[in-house]
This record gives C-alpha cells, sequence and structure tokens, in this order.
C-alpha cells in the first residue's frame, strides 16, 4: 500500500494541488501585465472582468463608506465623465478593514491628479452586485 500512495502524494506535493491561495500582494509586485482601465470604460463593462487583477485610473473615492461585513468596507471609486459634462462615472469597491485609513487618505473631491488602484473584480452572490476588491495602491501620477 505504502508503494502505491508515496509515488501519488509526491506527484500531489510536486504538481502544488494543496498549496496554500494565490496571495495578492500587490504592493510589492510591479505592475507588469495587470491591464488598467479609466473607471468610465470600467464602469460599463465590470462583470466582463470577472475574476481578473486589474489597475484602475481614478480621481476620487465616495464620501460615503459603509460596514458591509465584519473585515470589509464598501464604497467607491470616481472620475469625471469626458462624454456628459457635469457627470461623474464611478465603481463600486471593497476595502478590507486593514486597509480602510489609507483608503480614506485619498481625496474625496475631484482633483487633477489620478491615482492607480490595483484589485480583483469579484462578485457579491448574497448582495447580488460587482465590485472591485482593492489590493493596493500606487502613487498619484
Amino acid at each position: 500500500m505504502k508503494r502505491i500512495l508515496l509515488p501519488f502524494v509526491s506527484a500531489l506535493i510536486a504538481s502544488n494541488i494543496f498549496a496554500a491561495p494565490i496571495s495578492f500582494d500587490e504592493a510589492k509586485r510591479a505592475r507588469g501585465g495587470v491591464p488598467m482601465y479609466d473607471v468610465v470604460t470600467l464602469s460599463k463593462y465590470l462583470d466582463q472582468h470577472m475574476g481578473e487583477r486589474i489597475a484602475v485610473l481614478c480621481h476620487s473615492r465616495g464620501k460615503d463608506i459603509h460596514h458591509l461585513k465584519p473585515n470589509w468596507y464598501e464604497s467607491s471609486v470616481w472620475q469625471p465623465d469626458p462624454e456628459k459634462k457635469g457627470k461623474f462615472a464611478n465603481v463600486r469597491v471593497m476595502i478590507a478593514k486593514k486597509d480602510l485609513d489609507a483608503f480614506k487618505s485619498m481625496p474625496t473631491a475631484a482633483s487633477g491628479d489620478a491615482i492607480i488602484l490595483h484589485g480583483r473584480v469579484e462578485h457579491d452572490v448574497e448582495a447580488h452586485f460587482s465590485f472591485l476588491r482593492l489590493v493596493s495602491r500606487n502613487a498619484l501620477l
């Protein structure tokens, strides 16, 4: 029995089937290979990017921050819509409790500075909405 199980277990370990889930520690990674979208474009096609890691170019965050789950907060990021004068486009985001202070440091009023946020597009089945789960923030452009 040991002769049969040992090669099988070795093959499973070598193929990383039992490996820990991938950590999205974007703060330590370069942007290489991650597609970047502006909020106007992403708000129209958010569901098409489900499960993808992306970068988002925005200008401000929403003023309202809601505590939806024990360790998660919900808000939004905004950008002026060039097609509609005086209007804005937004994308809903989820922020981990540990990253809330960094998110609050973003401006709530649209400024000339663009901010790059990295995240993963996900869907909350219980609440029936898609969102960007933020994982890091780059410097202002």
